[in-house]
């Protein structure tokens, strides 16, 4: 039997009305909250008047730190832990999709450590124990609500790099299915496939293990079954289903991170702004094309029992309403050596969760397949 690892230092709360019932557990962890979130849907829905009103009555007093941006960034992090040690925050609170979640727990790092958010890239020692942190998330697909890595992006580098560390995991995730009945059709379906690429790539991964791969494949058979059936009328059961799978994917990559899928589509994002979840949904058959043929192929026929043959994923993806090729974002074969540039620097952490050498030429040939 394989040697098996799992840790789960998040307590996860999942269910219809979750936030009303346990949001207030949230002052065991601290009295003064750093809302983190992005600049609209929280407040347009409602929620944010609904979170900072159940911590009124708990006695946690909330800041709020909204505007995140959806691709979060070094200011993003770096201009809230000053927002937190200023307003002397004892609690960082993650509220929206991984953009949020991301940067609190990169703030959770900044408001009690020197330095700039550029110090922490990469699994790093800490000088002292980041703020405790509690999620809410309220799309369904990156599983940041239970994993160890918050992703930013440096502009500079053009791409995006990790923090990652076990100390950052969400002390509290609240996962409450209502909070998706206004995410729009397309971002349940983008994001759903952002989770369909975690557990997907997972599952490949070096580090996988039983656990993980369990995690891994009923998150996939779930996305395969409702991410078809999410209509304008936001059919509950659909949404909540992938919800879990989201969670469950989380789970998967918190124990393996992912392979190449997502480092590849970081030069979509940079280049395109393309959105994450849509980016790795476009790439992912064509990576799996690829590795099937070159040192993945048992792996591979055991995922096929969901989808049959890359061809079936191919048209998922696209009967999803998402693009299936690179043409359909507007680039041309001009553009392949680029993007081929960006694709080996952000894939460079997760070449070594894969079991073959993969380098510039590889990155080309999938991605000329993808044009």
């Amino acid at each position: 039997m394989e040697n098996i690892y799992f840790s789960m230092d998040t307590k996860v709360y999942f269910g219809r009305d979750s936030i009303s019932a346990h949001l207030h557990l949230i002052k065991k962890l601290g009295t003064k909250a750093l809302i983190v979130t992005g600049k609209k849907s929280a407040f347009e829905s409602g929620l944010i008047d609904k979170v900072t009103g159940i911590c009124s009555q708990n006695g946690i007093t909330c800041v709020l730190y909204p505007g995140v941006n959806p691709e979060p960034d070094i200011s993003d992090v770096e201009n809230g832990a000053l927002v937190c040690r200023e307003e002397k925050c004892d609690v960082v609170v993650g509220i929206g999709g991984g953009s949020a979640m991301d940067a609190a727990k990169a703030i959770a790092v900044l408001a009690t450590n020197p330095g700039g958010i550029r110090d922490y890239f990469g699994e790093k020692d800490y000088t002292c124990l980041p703020l405790p942190v509690a999620v809410i998330p309220t799309t369904c697909g990156t599983g940041s609500e239970v994993t160890r890595f918050a992703v930013i992006m440096d502009r500079e580098a053009r791409t995006k790099k990790t923090v990652s560390s076990e100390k950052i995991l969400p002390r509290i995730a609240i996962l409450d299915p209502e909070t998706l009945t206004t995410l729009p059709k397309h971002l349940v379906v983008a994001t759903g496939m952002d989770a369909f690429s975690h557990s997907a790539e997972s599952y490949l991964s070096s580090k996988a293990d039983y656990l993980s791969r369990v995690f891994a494949l009923e998150s996939l058979k779930l996305l395969w079954k409702y991410l078809p059936m999410v209509e304008e009328d936001k059919k509950e059961d659909a949404r909540s289903n992938i919800f879990l799978a989201s969670l469950l994917a989380g789970l998967a990559i918190n124990r393996t991170g992912t392979i190449i899928v997502h480092g590849m589509g970081y030069s979509l994002t940079v280049t395109r702004e393309t959105h994450h979840g849509t980016a790795n949904a476009l790439l992912l058959p064509y990576v799996f094309e690829y590795l099937k043929k070159n040192g993945y192929h048992n792996e591979l026929t055991e995922l096929e029992q969901i989808w049959v043959e890359t061809e079936h994923l191919k048209d998922f993806v696209k009967k999803l309403g998402l693009p299936s090729k690179l043409r359909d974002l507007g680039i041309t074969e001009a553009d392949i050596d680029g993007l081929t540039e960006l694709s080996e620097l952000g894939a460079q952490r997760a070449v070594k969760n894969m079991k073959m050498l993969i380098g510039n030429k590889e990155f080309k040939e999938i991605l000329l397949s993808a044009l």
